[in-house]
Order: C-alpha cells, then sequence, then structure tokens
C-alpha cells in the first residue's frame, strides 16, 4: 500500500474529526455506508473521484499536499468569488509572504 494512499485516509479522518463529525454522520450525509467511509479512512479503500470531491467539499480540505508533495505542503486558498484584482491582490500577498518566510 502506498504512502500518498494511506496519508489520504488520515486526511479524511483528520479532517472528519476537525468538523466534529462521526463516521456516520459523514456517511449519511455523503450517501455512502459507514463501512465504506471506514475503508476509506483506514486506506482500505480508495474514494472514487465524485466521492473525494464531495469529501473536500464537505470537509474544507485540499489533497494538493498530498497529490504535490514537492510543493512543501503549502496552503490553499480558494479564491472562487473574489475579482479579478481581489485575486491579484492576494497572489501578490502570498508573494510577499513567501519572499519573506525563505528570507528566515
Amino acid at each position: 500500500m502506498g504512502a500518498e494512499r494511506r496519508e489520504l485516509g488520515e486526511a479524511i479522518r483528520t479532517a472528519r474529526m476537525r468538523k466534529g463529525l462521526t463516521q456516520e454522520a459523514l456517511s449519511e450525509l455523503l450517501d455512502i455506508t459507514p463501512i465504506h467511509l471506514k475503508n476509506i479512512e483506514s486506506s482500505r479503500r480508495k474514494p472514487s473521484v465524485p466521492l473525494l470531491f464531495a469529501l473536500m467539499e464537505l470537509l474544507d480540505f485540499s489533497v494538493d499536499a498530498l497529490v504535490f508533495p514537492e510543493r512543501g505542503g503549502g496552503g490553499v486558498i480558494h479564491t472562487g468569488g473574489l475579482s479579478e484584482e481581489e485575486r491579484e491582490a492576494v497572489e501578490r500577498l502570498v508573494d510577499v509572504m513567501r519572499r519573506k518566510k525563505s528570507r528566515g
């Protein structure tokens, strides 16, 4: 079993717990069985792509750090709903913060 698969299951479990949801409550929201969710969290099964997107939306998490570890585990900023000007301002702010962090 690959590390990515284990990490995904752990990330889903952590995000669920952070939201204060039980496996039963989340599985009901997702319209899957609690056993299926348990198998995903324990890395015995992988979620389908539509289920993964539903999990990301319900639990407010991203798999970017798992899929692209070379990016350094940086957070994801969702810019949906922002104007082009606001999005560019956020990008400039992130760039400044990254430069500041890299300087120590």
